[in-house]
């Protein structure tokens, strides 16, 4: 999903991608890595508690675990809530300081000035 032309440069940095997962499950990405949440925040992925080092203890484990699907959870729809997500975030994707609303303003003035 991208609110730019095609062709428009910078279009694939702006690009969201709705992501079938398996069992009727989607997720919202962008950058490959950036995962939309149902809070409608980018999240880089799931971050344990316990930082970067590996649970070790059972209950650990299982806090690892726990925290990961719930995780998970928020970041993976049905089909229809994937794309209201995605649709509602396409305009506000900003690459630097520039939002795909304002990326698309600047397209259409520059195509209106040169009478493209």
């Amino acid at each position: 999903m991208n609110l730019l032309p095609e062709d428009v440069p910078e279009r694939e940095a702006f690009t969201i991608t709705v992501e079938y997962r398996g069992s009727e499950r989607y997720r919202v990405i962008r950058d490959e890595l950036c995962f939309l949440g149902a809070d409608g925040k980018w999240s880089w992925g799931y971050q344990w508690a316990g930082g970067d080092r590996e649970p070790v203890t059972d209950s650990e484990w299982d806090d690892y675990h726990a925290g990961r699907d719930a995780w998970v959870a928020s970041h993976q729809f049905d089909l229809e809530t994937a794309l209201h997500l995605a649709e509602q975030a396409a305009p506000h994707v900003r690459v630097m300081r520039t939002t795909a609303a304002q990326a698309l303003a600047d397209y259409l003035a520059e195509m209106e000035r040169t009478g493209r």
